[in-house]
């Protein structure tokens, strides 16, 4: 036998390890300045009957309690980074970012031959709560305090970091979420829920006595382990300078600059490369109902320099889409 072992090829383990994986999106977060948490999964009762509409599953009951205050399993992550949170505001450390990867547990009637039975079900959960200042106060600046954009923020950086791109979204009141989040959103892949976060509904905050605004997002952890590949693309980059154009779009309150970018990248597919709101003013000098949003949209021509006749159409088309199915008046 050789002394030594030697090998002209390397395995593929295409198989994700969710703990690396798991490792090593706690580790963006660390660096983002979360701390992680661990809680129990038992909780109380009360917090589930506070929002049973929203539960899609009834409760696994424990059948020899610690006490009545544990004795069920929990069904969302929600209340136990509210406890870790008020655990924390009670001790005077009020700017917290916090982080947990637990799981989380409920059951349904099953038909069987016998009968009707109970199936039990099990998923793990990825949740982040944010309190307090996102700055610290300091000579240079005030301090700032933790806003939905925040949140939104680290969503994004957790997405990110498991290489998955841009989801479909909506409201979270619009999916029977009401009694989670005063507001929020859901990104979904094909339909699915893949993570809900938004401003906690104060009568919920105040059942586990928290006394300020707790910002929460919850990740169907398992379902984005699935999702992710560790496979890396790679895109040249672009020979032919990016060109930019604003416009001021003055539209009714009720439509969200989700839907005015929907229907830009629906419009034009080739040359827009991105969207982005810079201001929206709501005042006197617009009627009532009305807001305005200034929108910058950024294009580009991989294969040319765009000339002014290529991005006036395109603008052109833009606007005229915007006024036609958003009932837009373009400010110029």
């Amino acid at each position: 036998l050789s002394p030594s072992l030697s090998a002209n090829t390397l395995s593929e383990f295409p198989t994700t390890d969710v703990n690396q994986l798991q490792g090593r999106v706690g580790q963006v977060l660390a660096a983002n300045g979360f701390v992680e948490t661990m809680s129990l999964s038992m909780t109380r009762p009360a917090y589930h009957e506070a929002i049973r509409a929203s539960l899609p599953l009834a409760d696994v009951r424990l059948l020899n309690p610690l006490s009545d205050e544990l004795s069920v399993m929990r069904q969302t992550m929600l209340f136990s980074m509210l406890e870790a949170v008020v655990y924390n505001l009670n001790r005077r450390q009020r700017d917290l970012k916090l982080f947990e990867f637990g799981k989380v547990y409920g059951s349904s009637s099953a038909e069987t031959e016998s009968g009707t039975s109970k199936k039990y079900h099990e998923s793990s959960r990825l949740a982040l709560a944010m309190v307090g200042d996102q700055t610290a106060e300091s000579w240079q600046q005030k301090g700032q305090s933790v806003a939905f954009h925040n949140l939104k923020a680290a969503v994004h950086t957790v997405l990110a970091s498991l290489r998955i791109g841009p989801t479909d979204q909506q409201p979270a009141n619009q999916v029977g979420q009401t009694s989670l989040f005063d507001y929020g959103l859901i990104y979904t892949i094909n339909k699915k829920p893949i993570v809900t976060f938004g401003l906690v509904s104060v009568k919920l905050a105040k059942l586990a006595d928290a006394k300020q605004p707790v910002y929460y997002a919850d990740f169907d952890w398992a379902f984005l382990t699935k999702r992710y590949s560790n496979k890396t693309s790679y895109v040249e980059v672009p020979r032919f300078p990016e060109v930019r154009r604003d416009l001021s779009l003055v539209l009714d309150k009720s439509i969200s600059f989700e839907q005015v970018q929907r229907l830009a990248t629906q419009t034009e597919r080739k040359l827009l490369r991105s969207i982005n709101v810079f201001d929206v003013y709501e005042g006197d000098k617009l009627e009532s109902g009305k807001k305005a949003y200034a929108v910058s949209f950024l294009l580009q021509d991989a294969t040319q320099t765009l000339t002014d006749a290529v991005i006036d159409k395109t603008m052109h088309r833009l606007m005229s889409q915007f006024e036609k199915e958003l009932g837009a008046i373009i400010r110029k």
